[in-house]
């Protein structure tokens, strides 16, 4: 998995593994972000808060870079 810094433009070259523990604050702040907007507009859609998890990691590095207030973004996964 590659993370780019927008300020520094720094490049992380991590696993998955190491992604989740060092960016565990931002992925939430992330999820719960992406959680209300989906909510507000499909809550008729998900049957349980598993498949809204489920469709917000399968598509994690859109997630992350579009709802995230990181200064990091996923460039490649």
């Amino acid at each position: 998995m590659i993370l780019k810094n927008k300020l520094t433009k720094e490049t992380l070259n991590i696993p998955y593994s190491e992604f989740r523990k060092k960016f565990a604050k931002e992925i939430q702040d992330t999820f719960e972000s992406y959680r209300k907007t989906q909510l507000n507009k499909y809550s008729w859609n998900f049957k349980d808060a598993n498949s809204l998890e489920f469709n917000f990691y399968f598509q994690l590095q859109s997630n992350f870079n579009n709802f995230g207030i990181s200064n990091w973004y996923i460039e490649k996964l």
